[in-house]
């Protein structure tokens, strides 16, 4: 595995070169760009010359969240959608941009859980047949937070063992996007990952949560860099991963405002640190190196 940097989670506003000159100077493996910005340097300058960049750069391409939110549009548009992505996807496999992500979801005001779970099926299932075609995975990641469903008439997936399900149904290209921070407001434990193949992971988010909040009432966009206060077990997430043998990004998601209100250099430098440490202790204690 390794650490990835995505900018928009602590606040930086970059553009594409910018953004990677960023990752490098402060020593991340990976960088996160949106399908539909890559499409567009593919576009410009040729998938070679956008290759080259990040050869340049010593970065990996990272993951990138679907473009639209397959469940939440009409089915016009999602038909659109279907329609639109070959383009972008054959971007993203000449870029080697093989991993794709979108949330799910806690609950619904309209459908009960089996009509909901019926309906993401068939939402998804014709989206992860698509991006197999390109040679991209897809990795669904489930909402955590007790206050995140309470707003909902019907609960939907939330934990490690539903978002399993949902995606084991939609079929065999489709996986986890992993978020400890998830993991943890679901009242996850080490036990919930064992078991997890390499193949099944898509993705990784680390974060930590506040420590003056009770797990009931942590708000989804108010957490804290990996490491930051020890609440989340991170070590043990992330060994859990390495013993599963995942070897992809690994991206912080912390949505801390302190951080955000940083100067860019300072934000990245204290992402950077925390993404390397976790992912350094989870290799060691794979025997992996680093």
């Amino acid at each position: 595995m390794f650490a990835c940097f995505n900018p928009g989670n602590v606040g930086i506003t970059v553009t594409f070169r910018e953004g990677l000159a960023l990752a490098e100077r402060h020593g991340f493996g990976g960088y996160e760009v949106p399908l539909a910005a890559l499409h567009e340097e593919v576009l410009a300058c040729g998938a070679p010359a956008v290759r080259s960049l990040f050869i340049q750069h010593g970065l990996r391409v990272g993951a990138w969240n679907l473009p639209f939110v397959p469940y939440g549009v009409a089915e016009t548009e999602w038909r659109a959608w279907l329609g639109r992505l070959p383009s972008m996807l054959a971007s993203a496999r000449d870029l080697g941009a093989r991993r794709a992500c979108m949330w799910i979801l806690p609950g619904s005001d309209e459908l009960a859980y089996d009509a909901n779970f019926r309906f993401h099926v068939d939402r998804f299932r014709p989206v992860a047949e698509l991006l197999a075609a390109y040679g991209v995975r897809l990795g669904l990641e489930f909402i955590g937070p007790e206050t995140a469903r309470r707003g909902f008439k019907h609960p939907f997936v939330h934990s490690v063992g539903t978002i399993v399900e949902l995606a084991r149904a939609i079929g065999p290209n489709c996986g986890l996007l992993l978020d400890a921070w998830h993991w943890h407001c679901a009242g996850g434990v080490r036990e919930d990952l064992y078991g997890l193949m390499r193949e099944f992971i898509v993705h990784v988010h680390i974060n930590d949560a506040p420590s003056e909040i009770s797990s009931a009432e942590l708000v989804d966009n108010r957490r804290k860099l990996p490491g930051a206060t020890g609440v989340i077990d991170l070590d043990g997430f992330m060994q859990a991963l390495a013993d599963a043998g995942y070897d992809g990004p690994v991206t912080a998601e912390p949505f801390d405002t302190e951080l955000s209100a940083m100067p860019p250099e300072e934000a990245a430098a204290r992402t950077a640190r925390a993404t390397r440490a976790a992912v350094a202790r989870a290799l060691r204690s794979a025997d992996r190196e680093y």
